[in-house]
């Protein structure tokens, strides 16, 4: 556990910590996430582990079958029995005197590791986060019905892994220009967007986007919010938008499964689930699918959203340049170009749509690049806001530092106005 938790914290600058069980399914349906994340050396030791594990699992259980037959199994059960009961009853009374908040008061499993060590940091977040599921969030309202009728169109999009290459601290022989981001940040179209994550946790991103509640004010559920996001769904962004966008549309070209989207996100008000099954027969970059393919099957839903009467959200999480890259830096830096080609298309198919619309484009977090891109800098990623129509007058961004719960915000004031 030590060790896996050092090398979480060599490639995303966090420890291990309580609600990374969470992942546990997701690592067994899709190992190539994890595993292939980490380095060749460390992952011998990783896959060792693993089997000594396994081993010692085995091993006990051939010691248990002993037992009974020796007819002393139901005294180490009921031993063990007890030992469980008592373990959490303890874990509860510390809770209830308010002793895991004296000893991990503010939600920085870093300073916990400083001062308590890391299985004490994982039981009290565990419990700190316990509290405060059951705290009350701000709640905001829905947008009222625009009078004419004719909602506008509105595309969001979070690229996988999408930063700007100058931000980045790359060799000073390695050229990369991002043509569209650049024109936009010409133009005064481009934010700076304060992530929290690195190199993962994309669902912190995305949840701010979508749900608008700053992390400082969700207490231990900062570190996955989405694991108790099903009691926010009405301050959502799709539900909020229900009155003015019929058509709400959820695009994720991977197994909806990761984060439980595939219950959470029609909770929240989205009625058209599109993943992975939509496009088996596209090509594939690398392991995912790629985002020309996911710029085709956005302009056919554009091209749909503009002859109809209805306002249509579409938001997607891209995947493409999902690590790992086995090419390393070139590698990343090739799948970076496409994402800003999909900022370019899109760009054009609203642009020609001659409706009343909004694209919103940003990336999810920094790529992690071990001895070229590490958790310890800064860890913003950019963010375009175009308008197109009547919306062509939304606030330029113009290098504005925001948070994803922010942005949210600045979505619904633009289409308020």
């Amino acid at each position: 556990m030590f060790f896996g938790s050092r090398l979480k914290y060599d490639l995303l600058g966090e420890p291990l910590m309580f609600c990374d069980a969470a992942v546990i399914g997701a690592c067994i349906r899709h190992p190539r996430f994890y595993i292939g994340a980490i380095p060749p050396a460390a992952r011998v030791v990783v896959l060792a582990a693993l089997g000594l594990v396994g081993l010692s699992i085995m091993g006990l259980f051939a010691l248990d079958v002993q037992s009974i037959r020796a007819g002393t199994g139901l005294k180490i059960r009921l031993a063990g029995f007890i030992i469980v009961v008592s373990s959490w009853a303890g874990l509860e009374g510390l809770r209830a005197i308010g002793q895991a908040r004296r000893l991990l008061p503010q939600a920085d499993l870093n300073d916990g590791l400083l001062r308590c060590g890391l299985l004490a940091t994982i039981a009290l977040g565990w419990m700190r986060w316990k509290e405060d599921r059951v705290c009350s969030l701000s709640s905001w309202p829905t947008l009222p019905e625009q009078p004419d009728g004719k909602g506008p169109i509105i595309v969001i999009v979070q690229c996988e892994s999408f930063a700007d290459p100058q931000d980045l601290g790359l060799p000073d022989d390695v050229s990369c220009v991002l043509e569209n981001l650049a024109r936009n940040r010409g133009a005064g179209a481009v934010g700076t967007l304060e992530v929290s994550g690195f190199g993962a946790y994309t669902m912190r991103t995305e949840y701010g986007v979508l749900f608008g509640h700053e992390e400082s004010t969700l207490g231990f559920r900062r570190f996955d919010p989405y694991l108790t996001a099903r009691g926010q769904v009405q301050e959502a962004l799709p539900a909020r938008l229900a009155q003015i966008c019929q058509n709400r549309i959820f695009v994720h070209p991977h197994d909806l499964k990761f984060y439980g989207r595939d219950d959470l996100m029609p909770a929240a008000g989205f009625n058209q689930m599109i993943g992975q099954e939509a496009f088996t027969e596209t090509v594939t970059s690398g392991a995912h699918v790629e985002d020309r393919a996911v710029g085709d099957y956005l302009l056919e839903l554009i091209e749909g959203a503009t002859i109809a009467p209805a306002g249509t959200l579409l938001f997607t999480v891209t995947i493409e340049n999902h690590g790992p890259w086995a090419g390393g830096l070139p590698e990343y830096l090739r799948h970076l170009k496409e994402g800003d080609v999909l900022l370019g298309r899109l760009e054009q198919a609203l642009e020609k749509s001659r409706r009343e619309a909004l694209l919103v484009f940003y990336g999810d977090h920094r790529p992690s690049l071990p001895g070229l891109v590490g958790p310890e800098g800064a860890k913003h990623t950019p963010v375009v806001m175009r308008g197109f129509g009547n919306l062509q007058d939304a606030p330029c961004l113009d290098g504005q530092v925001l948070t994803p719960a922010a942005l949210h915000h600045i979505i619904t004031d633009v289409l308020q106005k």
